[in-house]
């Protein structure tokens, strides 16, 4: 099986998310080895060896395979991402990553910990996207819970901060918060 090995193309990027100077124990990555090759984790680690080789994915998904990127069904995500929501079939999951690499260039994508347990697996980490239209980097945490048994995954769901991705889209124009209940507003 293969395992994910960090990807480093921006030495800098790569520098300043691998530091560990000034971190307490509760920052220190703790990544499990999966239990089996056949574990929720293992198979999650082999799907993102090679997410975009849609025969490769399915050997490791259940038919009724469902993937929920960013959120469950939001319009005004998906003008942005179009992979965004709730999709059945392994497709959806495989079409994201094909999209992700036609939109941006990756720069990082560095698993920091993860778990698992008989029927599940969740890894949490870090990745540096480019856009490809205009050249602007952002650095994003993301997660990914995963669920399955039997060496086939049923359900992953991927999430990161969409607000930092869309942005390398940004060409022009500001939005005008008003979050604060005491009423400041501020413009981005």
């Amino acid at each position: 099986m293969s395992n994910i090995a960090p990807t480093h193309r921006n030495p800098a990027a790569a520098a300043a998310e691998t530091s560990t100077v000034g971190t307490t124990d509760a920052q220190v990555f703790s990544t499990t080895k999966p239990v089996s090759n056949v574990s929720p984790l293992a198979v999650l680690q082999t799907i993102l060896s090679s997410p975009t080789n849609l025969d490769f994915v399915k050997q490791y998904t259940t038919d009724d395979f469902i993937y929920v990127s960013l959120n469950y069904g939001k319009p005004e995500v998906k003008q942005a991402l179009p992979w965004a929501g709730t999709t059945k079939g392994v497709k959806g999951l495989v079409q994201t990553f094909i999209d992700v690499h036609r939109y941006w260039k990756v720069d990082n994508f560095q698993i920091q910990d993860s778990f698992e347990n008989e029927d599940g697996a969740a890894i949490f980490g870090t990745f540096t996207y480019t856009s490809t239209t205009l050249g602007k980097t952002v650095t994003s945490p993301f997660a990914v819970l995963a669920r399955g048994n039997g060496g086939k995954l049923s359900y992953v769901q991927f999430m990161e901060d969409t607000f930092a991705t869309v942005r390398s889209f940004r060409e022009s124009g500001q939005y005008h918060i008003k979050a604060n209940p005491d009423g400041s507003e501020t413009d981005i």
